[in-house]
């Protein structure tokens, strides 16, 4: 895979966040892009490329204005067009309910989908307590998910709940939004035991339907409790069951056996569409001794 083929995006101040958090798990597999309209989201992120979206010419961000956002981000297409044009699979993260989040982060999958590029996107929905912004991400989300192969809706009341069984800071993903990203990246840019490249995943999210990413990891004296965890997705709603697509990566350390592979495969596959599309990898690593991980793309969700 060529340099520059995975871009981590962030659009909004929340996304920003969640897309350092999540880049320095893989710094060295891809390249790291935010997009804002208040500067501050861009301190500390020496490793990124960064466009300034200034709404109002403050540098203090766009507010409730999801047209001005989505408008500012064609305006400086330019400075981004060679990230845009190395990519073959864009991440992008955002909070739904602002301004910047709300209006560009849409945009922004609708051009790299021009581009031809896997668009999956991770979004986060307003607190109950918050009826404005509740009201602005869904008029925005339908557009998000239209212009993505796999958009997953996180719930910020869940995700806050997770960050404190964790012990983990909720603005920064709760470890879980890093666990995701790192297991596909390190899943399409390693070389493993069964390579899974960007032609299989793109032959798993052009089912028709729903897709979604999830991850599950644990003890490999406890397989079947991996699949379980993955299932029962902490931040979604989401039943994978009957899905018509799966791209399955299993990683384990040396002591990874292929007992344990078929355990979580076939775990996994049984509850799916009898004739589903399964496509399965797997990578073994010294780091992953005693532990498994399963990564899984499920598409044709209804």
């Amino acid at each position: 895979m060529h340099e520059g083929a995975i871009l981590i995006a962030g659009v909004g101040g929340l996304g920003c966040a969640w897309a350092v958090a999540a880049h320095q798990q893989c710094t060295n597999l891809s390249d790291l892009l935010l997009i804002d309209a208040d500067e501050a989201s861009f301190r500390g992120s020496g490793q990124a490329h960064c466009l300034h979206l200034d709404a109002i010419g403050d540098g203090s961000g766009a507010a409730a204005l999801p047209n001005l956002a989505a408008h500012r981000l064609s305006e400086g297409l330019s400075a981004i067009d060679s990230l845009l044009d190395k990519a073959e699979l864009l991440f992008i993260m955002t909070g739904l309910g602002g301004g910047t989040g709300s209006g560009a982060a849409s945009e922004l999958a609708r051009i790299a989908r021009t581009r031809n590029c896997i668009v999956m996107s991770i979004a986060g929905l307003p607190f109950a307590e918050q009826p404005l912004r509740s009201a602005i991400a869904n008029a925005a989300l339908p557009a998000l998910e239209e212009q993505s192969h796999v958009c997953i809706r996180v719930s910020m009341e869940r995700l806050a709940w997770y960050a404190r069984a964790r012990d983990e800071d909720w603005q920064s993903g709760s470890g879980w939004i890093q666990d995701l990203v790192e297991g596909l990246v390190t899943t399409l840019a390693k070389v493993g035991k069964l390579n899974l490249d960007l032609m299989d995943l793109r032959t798993v999210v052009e089912h028709q339907g729903g897709a979604t990413l999830i991850v599950g990891t644990g003890s490999v004296v406890e397989p079947l409790q991996v699949v379980e965890l993955a299932r029962r997705s902490p931040l979604t709603e989401v039943d994978v069951s009957g899905a018509k697509g799966c791209l399955i990566q299993v990683e384990g350390g040396p002591d990874m056996t292929l007992h344990h592979l078929n355990q979580l495969s076939e775990s996994l596959v049984s509850s799916l569409h009898p004739d589903c599309q399964v496509i399965l990898g797997a990578r073994a690593s010294d780091e992953m001794v005693g532990r498994l991980r399963l990564v899984a793309v499920v598409s044709g969700l209804s």
